[in-house]
């Protein structure tokens, strides 16, 4: 049975990737193998599919924009991330699509290619997390981006298997894991679908206001929830669950009766995917672009 501690435990994870088990369970009142036995009952049925890395726009001299689509045909996930700049896409039960993009350019428009694909957008938007500045303060290091490839493709990857890989010390592995947190060059998306198993409902809320001090407040105290993400800075993205629809409308009655609120949106994910396989492409081409400099130097 899903309860409130197998959400807490995400939203740990989230802030921290890297604890262990143990850990987890001395603050939720549980052993280490039942935290482990939640997060893969969780996995089973289909209410988190995964814990995902996902680096910077900047660490690949890229901007990120968000966009959201109004009613565009059928089309399949995998099919937006063909297209070059795209790396994050979901799509909800009314087939709106929103997609992550880390362009070349810092123009807002939206790539070519995704309005082709899926028409105009509805809305756009500038993620600020995982980094809010346009560029980095300082360049990547090789180190970096070998630590950062290997989370890339498994977020609790042993520091061993790191330290093997990349010929980097324990020690400096372990550093750099957590620096890579803490400067903002990694964020933990965790990948939740629309699930009505074991009774729960998730779903996604967009809150937008004007006054960053409502969404502080929000996101300090809005119950069953995870904060994802804010925008602009103007709004904020949660993962919200809940025991029945009724509830759902409920939160999002009350918000829109919250002084400075101009809109909540609700989103029900059927389908969320990120490329991990572009992900890490480009952190190879850009670990060959350092290599290469520095071979000229």
């Amino acid at each position: 049975m899903v309860d409130e501690r197998d959400f807490w435990i995400v939203s740990q994870l989230r802030k921290d990737p890297f604890t262990s088990f143990e850990t987890l369970g001395r603050g939720a009142g549980l052993s280490g193998n039942a935290v482990k036995a939640r997060i893969e009952a969780l996995e089973k049925g289909k209410i988190v599919s995964s814990l995902q890395g996902l680096p910077a726009a900047q660490v690949f001299h890229r901007f990120p924009r968000l966009f959201f689509f109004e009613m565009p045909s059928p089309v399949m996930l995998d099919d937006i991330l063909e297209i070059d700049s795209a790396v994050f896409a979901t799509q909800d039960v009314d087939r709106k699509v929103g997609v992550l993009a880390y362009n070349l350019s810092n123009a807002a428009k939206p790539p070519e290619e995704l309005v082709d694909l899926l028409g105009p957008i509805e809305f756009d938007v500038t993620p600020l997390l995982p980094y809010p500045q346009k560029e980095l303060s300082k360049p990547v290091t090789i180190a970096e981006l070998r630590v950062l490839r290997m989370l890339v493709s498994n977020l609790r990857v042993p520091i061993k298997e790191i330290a093997e890989s990349t010929g980097l010390s324990q020690k400096t592995s372990k550093k750099i894991r957590r620096q890579l947190l803490e400067d903002g060059l990694l964020q933990v998306q965790p990948i939740f679908q629309t699930a009505q198993s074991y009774g729960i409902i998730m779903y996604e809320l967009h809150v937008h206001s004007g006054d960053n001090s409502v969404l502080f407040r929000i996101r300090q105290s809005l119950p069953k929830s995870i904060f994802l993400n804010q925008w602009d800075p103007s709004a904020m993205i949660f993962s919200c669950w809940a025991d029945s629809l009724a509830e759902v409308f409920e939160t999002q009655k009350k918000l829109r009766s919250e002084p400075s609120v101009s809109r909540v949106l609700v989103k029900f994910h059927t389908q969320a995917i990120l490329s991990t396989s572009r992900l890490s492409t480009w952190i190879d081409e850009e670990i060959l672009r350092l290599e290469s400099n520095k071979t000229k130097a």
